[in-house]
């Protein structure tokens, strides 16, 4: 492992099943929590609120195969990631806590149906297809832009169609730094829209969850996330949910430390 900057972050490097390369961050003391990010962004991600958890917890936050420090394969589907989050759990230890993020949040429930969480599973804004397919046919526009090479469209279009972003918001995101580090990613979630849309509308095999669960949603997040975050408790038998009143899919970076107090407070930390 080697020392980097922000202060208290160490690097290092593990193997998945399939020999992908998992390249991650450790950051923090205490019982172990393992966080998984979303689509079209890495584990930098995750550096502002592992400030704010780090005082109460281990912070361990790969880069998800394809970006980042992290290998790849040609080769995907959500059983890979399944396998990656198996990979880091091992790192983390018995009793680690689980914290995924939008698709990551979806990855994190497919482990926990094969492999079950010793803590606590948070989920934050999983995008579930509650009011229909989340890409649908407009992923066949989506998949020709990143084609094309014209990423920057395909994110516009991809926020409007999918994320559901109001038109008239890109403008601000596009003079954000969250613009400049997602529009490189934009090719990597072909495959997850593929994923998304994949899992269909049916969510009572959810309801096999044992673990307990934590929802965490933004009152002014994009209606389905949101939705979907609440219809989540209708079908896991061990289940809350935090609502981040005026917050949105981005609560993590617009509030760590609000963000960081509803996790120790999920937790009971």
């Amino acid at each position: 492992m080697t020392s980097t900057a922000p202060a208290g972050i160490t690097h290092g490097q593990t193997t998945s099943a399939d020999g992908t390369a998992l390249g991650y961050f450790r950051r923090g003391s205490g019982p172990a929590l393992v966080i998984t990010h979303g689509s079209i962004s890495t584990s930098d991600q995750w550096i502002p609120a592992t400030e704010h958890l780090a005082g109460h917890f281990t912070c361990y936050v790969h880069d998800r195969r394809g970006r980042g420090r992290s290998g790849d394969t040609a080769a995907y589907d959500l059983a890979a990631e399944v396998a990656d989050i198996a990979a880091m759990m091992a790192i983390a230890g018995p009793g680690a806590h689980l914290l995924g993020h939008s698709y990551g949040a979806l990855c994190t429930l497919a482990y926990a149906e094969t492999h079950g969480v010793d803590g606590t599973l948070l989920l934050f804004e999983p995008p579930l297809a509650v009011d229909g397919p989340v890409a649908g046919a407009g992923l066949a526009t989506y998949r020709t832009l990143v084609e094309a090479g014209d990423l920057e469209a395909a994110l516009e279009f991809a926020l409007v169609n999918f994320v559901r972003v109001p038109a008239e918001a890109v403008p601000e995101i596009r003079r954000t730094p969250l613009w400049e580090s997602a529009v490189p990613l934009t090719p990597s979630w072909v495959r997850e829209l593929e994923q998304i849309d994949s899992l269909g509308d049916d969510l009572t095999h959810y309801g096999a969850i044992t673990t307990p669960v934590h929802l965490i949603a933004g009152t002014a997040t994009t209606p389905f996330l949101f939705e979907s975050a609440h219809a989540l408790t209708g079908v896991l038998p061990r289940s809350g949910i935090t609502e981040l009143p005026g917050l949105d899919h981005f609560a993590h970076l617009v509030d760590p430390v609000g963000f960081a107090a509803v996790v120790r407070g999920a937790i009971g930390r």
